[in-house]
């Protein structure tokens, strides 16, 4: 959800909703960077009493509501935002992880596919489709997501963990030990996936010699 909140911020400034809620807008954008999520759904909510069509503030609260893992309300807000504005991609993406969260990944699906109809270079998009196609064993559609997410953003570390993973599902050992070496080299520890992804090099290394004897 990083970059949601990196957009939100652009979107508030160069809103001109903003400049008319602009206490209650910076002060609940500042309170999710501190992580007092409460404090951000008060004022979000108060910016909305003034300007009830104003689809940021919805985008935000949900936001908040998301961190605070209230996911009903989360829910609520994204598909208000997406009703005052069918263009904000962002809102799909961000209802398609909440879905994810009750399971209802089909769902989720069709919300990241139509948030990568409007920017279809979002690499978060491409990585949660990804995540959610693997879930319901839907390998070969995860390994396309996996590959385009890196072919937008090519640092993103945790799109080459998936792809290994999946390929290690098909028995493709060469390309997994080299997407979990291209892992380890961007994330490091960061993730807390090392001594996993280690555990998985030295499973498949196992299998290759045994394979070779």
């Amino acid at each position: 959800m990083k970059l949601i909140f990196k957009i939100l911020l652009i979107v508030f400034v160069f809103s001109n909703a903003f400049s008319q809620n602009e206490g209650y807008i910076q002060t609940a954008f500042n309170a999710i960077k501190s992580k007092n999520y409460q404090v951000a759904v008060d004022n979000y909510s108060k910016a909305i009493e003034r300007a009830p069509n104003y689809a940021p503030a919805y985008y935000g609260r949900g936001l908040a509501y998301f961190y605070l893992e209230n996911n009903d309300m989360a829910l609520v807000d994204f598909g208000k935002t997406i009703q005052l504005d069918k263009n904000y991609f962002e809102a799909y993406y961000a209802r398609g992880i909440v879905l994810t969260r009750f399971g209802k990944n089909g769902d989720a699906i069709k919300h990241f596919t139509q948030s990568l109809e409007i920017s279809n270079d979002y690499p978060e998009a491409y990585y949660a489709r990804a995540n959610t196609y693997y879930v319901l064993k839907n390998y070969e559609q995860a390994l396309v997501d996996y590959s385009k997410t890196i072919s937008v953003q090519p640092s993103y570390g945790l799109a080459f963990y998936g792809r290994a993973i999946t390929n290690k599902v098909f028995g493709r050992n060469k390309q997994a030990l080299e997407d979990f070496d291209k892992y380890v080299k961007l994330n490091g520890n960061k993730d807390n996936l090392e001594s996993e992804v280690k555990r998985l090099i030295k499973e498949i290394e196992i299998s290759e010699a045994e394979s070779n004897e």
